[in-house]
């Protein structure tokens, strides 16, 4: 401990003219991806200044970064720019000492003389009143240790330097440091509560993570939704510790921005390092749902889901840009909550629906099968295709089938029961038909398509 504060101090000796924090501003993206501009105020000199900035990200892209005044830059040229990362800890500064002078002190013995190695377990060290002979000196124990500087190259924290040139004396320049730098992220999380058959009580909730070992002190904050295009893949996130909630975003505060979608908390805030923090930005939104049965004829599972959907509507209490996130789904019980379902919400427009699985239907069986298949030429090929629901629910039920086609396909004919079925086309290759079941009934789909190659 003592060794810690005897390099702290004479680092403040070693440091070029500091720089005075003015402001911080966060865009924070959805892929551990954040832009920090950080304003600062310096005072320079005339001719060749380096000005030390620190508190900076301990993970920036060095290609991303930029010093600039924010006015009055004529006569203001930056030299160069540099971001100092190669951080002190005991080893280090031992590895720079290495065939230099090197004292400690252990069991209140002074040692010195010049280090000539060290290990895991031992200094190796030729005494200084004795030259040539080598003391090894086991590293437990060791008390106190000097040094008249830090090394060079070494720092306790990032930082940046700035190497500019002014043509005259300045106080108070305002100067922006901007980078981007990985370790924040953000998502959206959504909860609803449906209320009767076909309506839900919308609440949207933004969590903003940062994974930075730095305190962020009243910052303005963006939140953009969207996927900027990256050169490689981005690396996974860090863990949550800490939950809060310092406001509410108004719809008003979604704006577009160039082809994505950003929200701005409307007050500065506080984010610490390794802070997870909530953000309402749905505060309450009644909107008209519609609950059906959905069957996915090209999944695995035969099991029948159910599917609640909505329009994303100014009318309904959204007409925003909602980003996606997952949704959790609860009823009210008499004067209880309970939990219904959960899916992912995937980002929608004003306008759109949005469709939600949120269980399996309990009361609903379905058994798919392939009852024929024909080669009917050298390249074509016939599939009848049936599949029967049974329902044990005591009301009528109305299934969405959903079938994966391939190729150039052509439905012949389809049938409901006895009934012809129509279908509707959602995708080159997917159909859909649209079924109502009675209580207690047994109904077969069947087609017939055909496939061309």
């Amino acid at each position: 401990m003592k060794a810690k504060h005897l390099i702290i101090s004479c680092l403040g000796i070693i440091l070029f003219a500091s720089a005075v924090c003015a402001e911080v501003s966060l865009t924070v993206y959805q892929r551990d991806l954040v832009l920090i501009r950080d304003t600062r105020e310096v005072d320079l000199s005339r001719g060749i200044n380096k000005i030390s900035f620190t508190d900076i990200a301990p993970a920036i892209y060095e290609s991303t970064l930029r010093i600039n005044p924010t006015k009055n830059t004529k006569g203001i040229s930056t030299v160069e720019q540099s971001y100092e990362y190669d951080l002190a800890d005991r080893d280090r500064i031992w590895k720079k000492f290495l065939g230099k002078h090197f004292e400690f002190t252990k069991d209140d013995s002074l040692y010195s003389g010049i280090l000539l190695n060290f290990d895991d377990d031992r200094i190796y060290l030729e005494l200084e009143d004795q030259p040539g002979s080598v003391a090894l000196v086991s590293r437990s124990g060791i008390e106190d240790m000097t040094f008249e500087s830090l090394p060079e190259g070494l720092v306790l924290h990032p930082e940046v330097v700035w190497t500019v040139n002014s043509s005259r004396k300045r106080s108070n320049v305002e100067v922006e440091i901007s980078y981007l730098a990985d370790g924040m992220t953000w998502q959206a999380d959504y909860t609803a509560y449906l209320r009767n058959s076909d309506r839900i009580q919308l609440e949207g909730n933004i969590t903003l993570t940062n994974s930075l070992d730095m305190d962020f002190q009243d910052v303005s904050l963006d939140m953009i939704a969207g996927d900027p295009h990256r050169s490689y893949d981005r690396r996974p996130l860090g863990g949550e510790d800490e939950f809060g909630v310092p406001g509410v975003i108004p719809s008003e505060k979604e704006t577009r921005f160039f082809e994505y979608r950003r929200y701005s908390l409307p007050e500065r805030t506080d984010l610490h390092a390794s802070q997870t923090k909530g953000v309402p930005f749905i505060t309450v939104a009644d909107v008209s749902c519609e609950k059906a049965f959905f069957y996915d004829g090209s999944s695995s599972e035969e099991e029948v889901l159910v599917r609640l959907t909505f329009e994303n509507l100014e009318s309904s209490g959204l007409g925003i840009g909602l980003p996606e996130g997952d949704l959790l789904l609860y009823q009210f019980d008499d004067d209880r909550v309970q939990f219904l379902g959960e899916d992912h919400l995937e980002a929608s427009s004003p306008g759109d629906e949005v469709e939600l699985i949120i269980g399996k239907a309990f009361d609903l069986r379905v058994d798919r099968k392939r009852v024929s298949h024909q080669r009917i030429s050298r390249n074509r090929t016939r599939d009848t295709i049936e599949i029967t629901f049974v329902s044990s629910r005591d009301s009528n039920s109305k299934i969405t089938v959903r079938e994966r086609l391939y190729g150039f396909w052509e439905i012949m004919e389809s049938a409901w029961g006895d009934d012809p079925a129509s279908f509707r086309t959602v995708h080159s290759n997917k159909v859909e038909f649209d079924l109502e079941i009675s209580p207690g009934e047994s109904k077969t789909l069947r087609y017939v398509v055909e496939y061309g190659y």
